[in-house]
């Protein structure tokens, strides 16, 4: 599957594809010094070996915990097509994504807070690479099929690394200096920056630019980790059944460099009077707008 999603990337770009370093295992100081400091991805494929994720998350690990809890699924690319959320049961959604052979299931447990909905597994994962160094830090986890697009945006000023816990994904990533050739999207989303191209409904008409960007990418095995740092786009997509978590890390002066430029945008939007096409709302069987 994955080679099929590179090929058809290929055919879109005039530059050719660009696989992300990969390194085994850095210590802290030396990764803040060398890929934080200087804004540059990197895969790492030995830094989960002592996370207990690492040997107990799995679909059945999540269906035995999840009794009781409730939670949203996304449904395709939300980013670039029509935002579809839908609320219920966590317990439920797991079954729908084992049976999704049966059953064709889009379901996405995306960007799920660990510790809101599991705080008991707030130590089955190790994110001081990032975390250690920023003042705000959140993390989330990410279940799905096959087939789970997390189409192009950026993270604005959180440093992320996403750690792929079980399955594969494969990941594409854009440095900013080609925001130029990089199309941003009218669709809005708090803390993040959309682009207005589809990967997989490719428009040429209107992204003449995008097909000169210079795109890197890195398939992500099973206890892989990928730094994916702040300002760079990244475009997500599930090769197999998969258990993602990540974490989202900014310093105090990037949290106030962000607060100050989204409030008003945050407090209009809540109010339905600015970015009524987004990501955080959705409507009701009924026609009324919920908050995701």
């Amino acid at each position: 599957m994955h080679n099929t999603i590179l090929s058809y990337v290929q055919d879109i770009l005039n530059n050719p594809l660009e696989e992300i370093k990969e390194i085994d295992t850095i210590t802290h100081q030396n990764f803040h010094n060398t890929y934080t400091n200087n804004n540059s991805p990197v895969v790492m494929t030995e830094m989960m070996e002592n996370w207990p994720a690492k040997t107990k998350w799995d679909l059945d690990f999540f269906e035995k915990i999840g009794k009781d809890k409730q939670a949203f699924i996304s449904k395709g690319n939300i980013r670039q097509g029509t935002t579809d959320w839908e609320f219920g049961d966590f317990l439920s959604y797991i079954k729908e994504i084992k049976d999704y052979k049966n059953n064709k299931s889009n379901a996405y447990l995306s960007n799920l807070s660990l510790l809101k909905l599991f705080p008991e597994l707030a130590n089955d994962v190790d994110f001081s690479l990032v975390s250690k160094y920023k003042k705000h830090n959140s993390t989330s986890f990410w279940i799905g099929p096959p087939g789970t697009i997390t189409g192009w945006h950026t993270d604005r000023l959180n440093d992320n690394i996403l750690a792929q816990v079980y399955g594969k994904k494969l990941v594409f990533l854009v440095s900013p200096d080609q925001n130029s050739k990089m199309p941003l999207s009218d669709k809005y989303e708090p803390g993040s920056k959309l682009c207005a191209v589809s990967m997989e409904d490719f428009d040429e008409n209107n992204h003449k630019t995008f097909k000169d960007v210079k795109v890197k990418y890195a398939l992500l095995e099973p206890h892989s980790m990928l730094f994916i740092p702040k300002n760079w786009w990244h475009c997500v997509y599930g090769i197999d059944i998969s258990i993602s978590s990540n974490n989202f890390g900014h310093t105090g002066i990037d949290h106030f460099r962000m607060k100050s430029s989204e409030i008003a945008k945050r407090q209009l939007h809540s109010l339905g009077l600015y970015g009524k096409n987004c990501v955080c709302h959705y409507y009701d069987d009924n026609g009324k707008r919920q908050k995701r």
